[in-house]
């Protein structure tokens, strides 16, 4: 499938964490606008090591990596190309904190160079950005997500994907990324977090014309519309509760937990909590309907949100086939339970 419009303005790192998700099939349910809806669920995970055979770290001593961590590295490649047959990982410097893990949030910086000749890719050091990707098998690279598992905060680690766990045969020419190239990377952990499992913070008291909202700790929320009411034309965000962390902005990751149902008759049509795991995406790349890009933004972490979503801020007059049509007005209740 193509990639969405906004994608094509990330850097290599942000493409690279969207590109599995950019190869599923669409669903006709939940926030996505092009992609199946990503779960993650917390585990407890070892302590990064070395990764791959004894053949592949061999071949990572080609590569000299020189700068202090958590600034922009120099990387040197003295045998060219560099292949290896499968992920390989080394640990240039260990951190002490939490270790990364399906359902967190990891903060970094990478440097990405081209396996065959040690041209850079890309450097989240060049406009001191580091990304904030959520570890979801789903939504990263799969080379990427091996390497990062067990990562503690702190660490310094060089991974070499090799085309199967990386882009692919067909490669990604948008990127400069051949599908025989294997990418290095190095990667700066700067801070591993890990999500709420709901809502935390001060309730808020429902606004008159609204949906009200109860909520069971095991199913989550249950939605009961207005009998009668006139469905509001505009964006609604509306806190239920009103959380206590930092402030959603533009282009983080953030996880949540959500119910949507329609508007007419209160119907659910997609939820989270029914699959037993969040949703993590990120606010503004195009992947979720513009309510979700705009409704979040300026909310604090721990916030539970009702967005109503007229048509037009939703799946717009095509809908979302077969439950959703042109006209349906959605309703979502939205857990924020990270950002980053």
């Amino acid at each position: 499938m193509s990639v969405p419009y906004a994608v094509r303005a990330l850097s290599v790192v942000a493409a690279a964490a969207l590109l599995a998700a950019c190869g599923q099939t669409p669903t006709t349910t939940g926030p996505t606008t092009s992609a199946g809806s990503s779960t993650t669920s917390a585990a407890v995970v070892a302590p990064a090591g070395p990764i791959g055979s004894t053949t592949d770290l061999a071949a990572l001593e080609s590569i000299t990596v020189t700068g202090a961590t958590g600034s922009k590295p120099t990387v040197t490649i003295t045998t060219k190309p560099l292949v290896v047959t499968q992920t390989a990982r080394k640990v240039i410097a260990a951190g002490s904190g939490e270790a990364a893990g399906p359902g967190t949030t990891v903060k970094a910086h990478f440097t990405i160079v081209k396996g065959s000749d040690g041209a850079q890719l890309d450097s989240t050091y060049d406009n001191s950005t580091p990304q904030s990707l959520g570890l979801d098998k789903q939504q990263l690279l799969p080379g990427l997500f091996t390497g990062l598992t067990g990562v503690q905060g702190g660490s310094r680690v060089l991974l070499v994907i090799p085309p199967k766990d990386g882009f692919g045969p067909d490669g990604r020419a948008d990127l400069g990324v051949s599908g025989t190239e294997n990418t290095v990377w190095v990667v700066d952990v700067l801070a591993v977090s890990r999500p709420l499992t709901k809502a935390e913070g001060t309730p808020v008291a429902p606004v008159a014309g609204l949906p009200t909202v109860t909520f069971d700790e095991k199913t989550g929320p249950t939605i009961a519309v207005p009998s009668g009411a006139a469905a509001p034309t505009e964006l609604v965000a509306q806190n239920l509760i009103d959380g206590t962390g930092a402030l959603v902005a533009a282009g983080q990751q953030v996880t949540v937990h959500y119910t949507g149902a329609l508007w007419k008759d209160g119907s659910v049509f997609d939820s989270s909590w029914t699959k037993g795991s969040p949703f993590a995406f990120q606010v503004g790349a195009g992947r979720v309907i513009p309510a979700w890009d705009k409704g979040f933004v300026g909310k604090k972490v721990g916030s539970r949100v009702l967005l109503v979503v007229p048509p037009a801020e939703g799946y717009g007059s095509a809908g979302s086939p077969p439950k959703i049509s042109g006209t349906d007005t959605l309703v979502f209740v939205v857990d924020i339970l990270a950002a980053g």
